[in-house]
């Protein structure tokens, strides 16, 4: 009897140690962390990739179009963050203007396996760093960039920006998918300014459609939470469009069916057996997640994005980095600083961080407000100024009459008078 009731506290001993190893793994794996961060924290994170960014900044030679599109768009979500960027701003500014013509047009080349129109990017998001960096782009360095856009989209159409690849020839026309939010976002913020506004966004709006026919959101080789991450979150003004709207929620919707039980978004990378890993989890995705999941009131997912960025990803040896794979990874970085900054503007109540059309207007304001030319009359003559006398103040109830002065005459008049009389009275 005492041998069996030892082996059943043996047994329940046994039991609940193998509960105390077992839940905890299955609390941490299966149920991911949705608490809404602080926007100090999650500033604070943005920042410190900022700042990561900047260090690894070079504006040397951007002279292509992914060059150009990579130096301006960390640049502008740098800025957002809060983070100083003054020295980068200078430098990239110094670039860009060897790269400007004097008609506004850019010396942009096409770079390697880009798409046909793809420098239309690179005129959308220097407009949008001008723009944050409260540059006139309509006279910048004596040119009109916005001018020079304009004419792009005089007979813009919506297929010059749609992504389609070619498998004879081995090339892209269209625009990257990549792009097409930046380019709508640019358009739309400078459409007072641009006479071909309108057609271009109407252009770009059916282009988003077509790119989002399958349901899954924007298909460019095949869908997944980077290309809508990337392409959707720009589009959030038009959100209210339908047609928009239809198109980003197909997204949002087939976006959360990537998520891994720790909270992690599931990507697609290239490796030596890539069957086993294309749906393997990265902080590209997981980032580039939380932008979209962001931008669009997803409280619940963008929350556990960020956590899961945080934990999962973020490098323990090198502030604002994070890693792919394990290992540190400037592109991961620059996919993480869309999520970072995006949340970070949607939890301080902002709009979205690549609508620059507040800017646009406040440049447009300052340059339209008239400067008052100074006077070229001599001043009048103060009063009060030394060299004055009593005599010259004149009374403000009288103007230039001197009325004290009668009043005492009369006074002194009455009372020789008075005194007259009673002089005479007093001989009698």
């Amino acid at each position: 009897m005492k041998q069996l009731k030892r082996k059943i506290f043996a047994f329940l001993v046994a039991a609940c140690l193998i509960c105390m190893n077992i839940v905890p793994v299955l609390a941490d794996t299966t149920t991911p962390d949705a608490t809404v961060p602080a926007v100090a924290d999650v500033r604070q994170e943005a920042q410190l990739t900022a700042s990561y960014l900047m260090d690894n900044a070079d504006y040397s030679n951007i002279a292509d179009t992914s060059s150009f599109y990579n130096a301006s768009r960390n640049l502008l979500l740098s800025i957002r963050s809060g983070y100083d960027c003054s020295k980068q701003t200078e430098a990239y500014l110094s670039s860009v203007k060897t790269l400007v013509n004097r008609d506004g047009t850019l010396n942009v080349s096409l770079a390697p396996y880009a798409c046909s129109n793809d420098v239309l990017s690179s005129y959308a998001y220097l407009l949008m760093v001008l723009a944050i960096t409260g540059n006139d782009a309509s006279d910048f360095n004596g040119c009109n960039i916005v001018a020079a856009f304009d004419n792009l989209l005089a007979n813009i159409t919506a297929s010059d920006l749609t992504y389609s690849y070619d498998w004879n020839t081995y090339s892209a026309t269209g625009i990257n998918p990549y792009h097409i939010g930046t380019f709508y976002s640019a358009v739309n913020s400078y459409k007072d300014s641009l006479t071909n506004a309108d057609k271009a966004i109407a252009a770009v709006k059916k282009a988003l459609t077509t790119l989002c026919a399958g349901g899954n959101g924007i298909d460019y080789s095949g869908t997944s939470a980077d290309n809508n991450g990337i392409s959707l979150v720009p589009f959030a003004s038009a959100y209210s469009d339908a047609d928009v709207k239809a198109a980003i929620d197909s997204a949002i919707t087939y976006v959360k069916t990537l998520a891994d039980p720790d909270g992690s978004t599931q990507g697609q990378y290239w490796s030596d057996d890539y069957s086993k890993n294309w749906y393997a989890s990265n902080p590209d995705a997981t980032a580039l997640a939380l932008a979209l999941f962001a931008q669009y009131n997803v409280t619940d997912y963008a929350a556990t994005n960020y956590n899961t960025l945080i934990k999962n990803y973020k490098s323990s040896t090198t502030p604002g980095c994070y890693t792919y794979q394990g290992y540190d990874s400037i592109y991961s970085a620059q996919d993480s600083m869309i999520g970072l900054v995006t949340y970070q503007y949607v939890l301080e109540g902002k709009a979205n961080p690549f609508d620059v059309s507040a800017e646009v207007k406040a440049i447009a304001d300052a340059k339209n407000t008239p400067v008052e030319e100074p006077s070229t009359e001599a001043p009048a003559e103060n009063p009060t100024e030394a060299g004055t006398t009593d005599t010259d103040i004149t009374s403000p109830a009288t103007g230039d009459v001197n009325v004290y002065m009668y009043l005492l005459l009369a006074a002194c008049a009455a009372t020789f008078a008075c005194v007259t009389v009673y002089n005479k009275k007093s001989a009698r």
